[in-house]
């Protein structure tokens, strides 16, 4: 069996799963702080962010949660109009209520409607589960997949624009400009450099949008935050 095609113990998706899921998501760039956790970057058109893995499939098991919630009520005809009817509590009166259609009072377009909703769902669950595999795949082969992580890697120099002819303009904020810096020292070329020197070299190339005059020094010390956040509690 080719090797992409090899699945672990306990988890459905393979290497190449995983790998389409991280195109589909528009993941750039994934790596791992010493000491710290395994982060993506991922770069939409509509901004990009850096979250952890662990982050990333906690967003999908709470929507793996909202969507089975929604899955029942709809299941249950809670998306339709509610039939009324009288409750007889004795003394000749009656208490009005209100309450879910069974399957056949539903008219024909909420049936249709039922269909389209469980059948958009059913997808919607599909990809969140996929992107919940391919986070554990990520988070158990994470070293083996380093060769083929780097080679999809996205340059995040797409991210910036020139800026006065000289430097180039960062576009992506101060966070994204320190865990730039973060991945840069990991480097083996840069192996020899402290992290303070990288973010010098960063901001000699560099001015970061709507922050100018930011300094190496103020860089350094986001670069020691973001570790100590993602250090193991």
């Amino acid at each position: 069996m080719d090797e992409a095609q090899q699945r672990t113990p306990g988890i459905w998706m393979t290497e190449l799963q995983c790998l389409q899921v991280l195109d589909q998501l528009q993941v750039a760039h994934v790596f791992k702080p010493e000491g710290g956790k395994i982060m993506l970057t991922t770069s939409a058109a509509a901004g990009g962010e850096t979250l952890s893995v662990t982050e990333f499939k906690g967003r999908s098991v709470s929507s793996i949660a909202d969507l089975e919630d929604r899955k029942r009520d709809i299941e249950e005809n809670a998306f339709a109009s509610m039939m009324e009817g009288q409750l007889p509590t004795g003394s000749d009166r009656a208490l009005q209520v209100r309450y879910l259609k069974r399957d056949d009072q539903l008219t024909p377009e909420e049936e249709e409607e039922k269909r389209k909703l469980l059948r958009d769902i059913s997808k919607e669950l599909l990809r969140q589960r996929s992107i919940v595999g391919a986070m554990n795949y990520l988070q158990i082969h994470f070293k083996e997949l380093l060769p083929r992580l780097a080679q999809r890697e996205v340059p995040l120099e797409v991210s910036v624009r020139r800026a006065d002819g000289t430097k180039l303009r960062w576009t992506k904020g101060i966070k994204s400009a320190a865990l730039f810096c973060l991945k840069e020292s990991l480097k083996p070329i840069n192996g020899g450099k402290s992290h303070l020197d990288v973010c010098r070299e960063f901001l000699a190339h560099y001015a970061i949008d709507g922050e100018e005059d930011y300094s190496p020094d103020q860089l350094h010390r986001n670069m020691q935050q973001i570790v100590l956040l993602d250090r193991p509690q």
